[in-house]
């Protein structure tokens, strides 16, 4: 077979557009929730053809998952949190997550994904396998076990509160809080759970 007959390979897929079409979807979700999100919204707001979001996306659920677990991906990535966090990654990683006000609506939108969207909600737990939740209860485990955190403490009911006490920060906290200020909110709500850390935030 002659190099002319044959058949190139399908067409690598194209980084950039990936990035726009994912970016663009984010940003639907930021100023609508999951509900404004739709292929063909995202292909315009990306600068693309609404073939190019199908060709990697079947449905808007798709989409939105896949946007969440990229934005996810990037977070982690971005804080350099190591696979084994300690108390001080977890404060830094949420005081900046917290402390962008892009970020903090993203997260308010997400709140309510559960209850009006659960088998989206379910597909993008599957699909992140749940890292940062994970991550979190690894964290308790490990403090307990170092002796940070009291040998009886609930870990299930420690990483609720975790997570409860970032619903209050979202939900009444001004959006251009500073890291500092929501870093020193977590210590805070540490020492109140029972973790050893110092009143200067250290361990």
């Amino acid at each position: 077979m002659t190099a002319q007959r044959r058949r190139a390979p399908g067409r690598p897929r194209n980084t950039e557009a990936d990035r726009a079409v994912l970016s663009a979807a984010l940003d639907l979700i930021a100023e609508a929730g999951v509900e404004g999100v739709s292929i063909d919204q995202a292909a315009k707001r990306a600068g693309v053809a609404r073939t190019t979001v199908y060709r990697r996306y079947a449905t808007r659920d798709d989409l939105a998952v896949a946007a969440l677990v990229a934005n996810e991906a990037a977070v982690l990535v971005s804080f350099q949190v190591p696979d084994q966090p300690s108390l001080a990654d977890l404060v830094t990683t949420w005081s900046a997550g917290l402390s962008a006000p892009r970020s903090r609506v993203l997260l308010r939108r997400m709140m309510s994904v559960p209850r009006e969207h659960p088998k989206l909600w379910a597909a993008f737990r599957a699909a992140s396998a749940g890292s940062r939740d994970l991550s979190v209860h690894d964290l308790v485990i490990r403090a307990r076990d170092e002796g940070q955190l009291a040998a009886d403490a609930d870990v299930e009911m420690v990483q609720a509160m975790l997570t409860g006490a970032v619903a209050v920060h979202l939900t009444n906290y001004p959006d251009d809080v500073s890291a500092e200020e929501v870093a020193e909110y977590f210590w805070r709500v540490l020492r109140t759970l029972g973790f050893r850390v110092a009143t200067t935030g250290r361990l």
